[in-house]
């Protein structure tokens, strides 16, 4: 199903939180920012119906992270296999900018050798994030990553939702599931859980936590791909 030899994919995941910990906190820091997430509170609520009963700081709370303009990057993960072995290497902390450099500078390195960027849901959610912080933070794209204008054969990208839909649309395909049906353990059973990470990182920077969660995601995408590479 995937063609591309394991030692070409550089597999990635990216931890995102809100901008700021609350609304009312960027109504303070930025407050132009503040009022265009309020605009967008109908939007928010027709998209994830479970909140159209929530406050514009619940919201805020809930989805802030999931939107390149109102979010935060504060840890990016990549596995890649080195002859044979496993390596995993991240960027995290609290300066974005400084993370953001630093995946510039992998991907700038791996793009001439021949690199395929691996991900799950990589297109709809981690490459947009990545490319918009990026342009947010005064950074240029690195070549690697798809333009607006970049065809989709020419998209140097495997995204395991687009996989395992096996040319369905509209398919279920949620890491999680995707974990139980090939009999691997998901990275969502331990440690801190994907709407967790605003709460944990605004709480108290464990940004270790975080980390961890980032890099169990990423080394379990090499695990799922293993599985698909190994059909015979």
């Amino acid at each position: 199903m995937i063609k591309e030899p394991l030692e070409k994919i550089l597999f990635m995941d990216v931890e995102t939180v809100g901008c700021s910990p609350s609304y009312e906190a960027l109504k303070e820091s930025n407050p132009i920012l503040a009022e265009q997430f309020n605009s967008y509170g109908d939007q928010f609520k027709r998209k994830f119906v479970e909140d159209k009963d929530k406050s514009v700081d619940e919201i805020f709370q809930n989805r802030s992270g999931l939107t390149p303009e109102f979010a935060k990057i504060v840890c990016v993960s990549f596995a890649f296999i080195v002859n044979g072995e496993v390596r995993v290497q991240s960027f995290s902390g609290d300066d974005e900018k400084e993370i953001l450099l630093g995946v510039r500078d992998i991907m700038d390195r791996v793009n001439p050798k021949g690199y395929v960027l691996c991900g799950h849901n990589v297109k709809g959610f981690d490459i947009p994030m990545l490319e918009k912080r990026m342009i947010i933070n005064g950074i240029a794209i690195p070549s690697i990553l798809p333009s607006y204008d970049t065809k989709p054969w020419e998209m140097k990208v495997i995204d395991t939702k687009d996989v395992w839909a096996c040319g369905a649309w509209g398919t279920i395909g949620s890491l999680e599931l995707i974990c139980a049906s090939l009999g691997i353990e998901s990275p969502k059973n331990t440690g801190v859980k994907g709407d967790e990470v605003h709460s944990t990182y605004w709480s108290g920077g464990k940004i270790e936590m975080i980390t961890e969660y980032c890099e169990k995601d990423t080394v379990t995408l090499v695990e799922i791909v293993m599985k698909l590479k190994d059909l015979k």
